[in-house]
């Protein structure tokens, strides 16, 4: 709780009784912090990009397998149960819908610089 109140890395007492004024050392002025803040910020973003970018692979795999399992159940389903597959007919058809949407969004991510 104590470290909470220091705003500096002059407040530290441990530091006060050092040989040298660390204090006046760039990355201990607010601006230095704040500068390594936003480098570390950056360089978890783009590892998170990394991430994202498989992962949009991911959610594209998915919508296509999925659009294709409602397709091949309704195809099985039309002989024995065609109320059944009649409702599922129905699924497919507003799945289709939500999946050409967001693959059309998927595709201009895909298109960006470092996709």
């Amino acid at each position: 709780e104590d470290v909470v109140e220091y705003a500096f890395v002059a407040d530290f007492n441990l530091l006060q009784d050092a040989q040298q004024d660390i204090s006046q050392h760039p990355w201990a002025t607010p601006t230095g912090q704040q500068m390594m803040d936003t480098y570390f910020k950056i360089h978890q973003a783009h590892k998170e990009i990394l991430c994202l970018n498989i992962k949009i692979c991911h959610v594209a795999t998915y919508l296509c397998d999925k659009q294709l399992y409602l397709a091949k159940c309704k195809r099985q389903l039309q002989l024995m149960h065609p109320a059944l597959a009649h409702q599922v007919g129905l699924h497919h058809n507003i799945y289709v819908r939500f999946t050409a949407y967001h693959i059309c969004h998927l595709h201009e991510i895909s298109a960006l610089p470092g996709f």
